[in-house]
């Protein structure tokens, strides 16, 4: 697809299928696609996913905010105790889309960089479809923070959590 059609005017004009905000658990195994991507290998085992993602969200924690909590913070809204809770390997917390989301717009991620996140949690970007997803991709192309994101989301209704 190519990203750069989205803009705010198209978040505010455009009918979406979806607000975006499903999860793994809300799609039944039956009904789960996936697009491959240029160099992708084939899809992770869904079992795997949670455990890739999460290896991902420690490793870009750590090489951008060099494991300071308090920069994440700052940069994503996201709380030293909510990270700390999806970084633990056993009974860590369900790292979901929002979160993504979040985790994406704050640091800010390459769009390319953001799509690897979204698909390890269980669904590419698909902004033609899914509302949260064209918020995120205008809110990397645009160069947004937090905050805009913030506001961005409360004035489509979609709920940050």
């Amino acid at each position: 697809m190519d990203f750069s059609m989205i803009t705010k005017e198209y978040i505010y004009t455009h009918h979406f299928e979806s607000d975006g905000l499903f999860s793994q658990k809300a799609v039944e195994v039956e009904n789960i696609s996936y697009r491959l991507h240029k160099g992708d290998v084939l899809p992770t085992r869904l079992s795997e996913s949670p455990n890739k993602l999460r290896q991902e969200f420690a490793k870009i924690f750590f090489d951008r905010f060099n494991g300071s909590y308090d920069k994440l913070q700052a940069k994503t809204g996201i709380s030293e105790n909510v990270m700390r809770k999806y970084l633990r390997k056993e009974k860590g917390r369900n790292i979901t889309r929002m979160a993504v989301a979040k985790f994406s717009v704050g640091i800010p991620l390459v769009i390319e960089e953001a799509d690897r996140l979204f698909r390890l949690e269980g669904h590419s970007l698909e902004p033609e479809s899914n509302l949260l997803d064209a918020i995120v991709v205008d809110a990397l192309q645009c160069g947004d923070d937090i905050g805009a994101f913030y506001e961005t989301c409360e004035e489509l209704g979609i709920k940050v959590d």
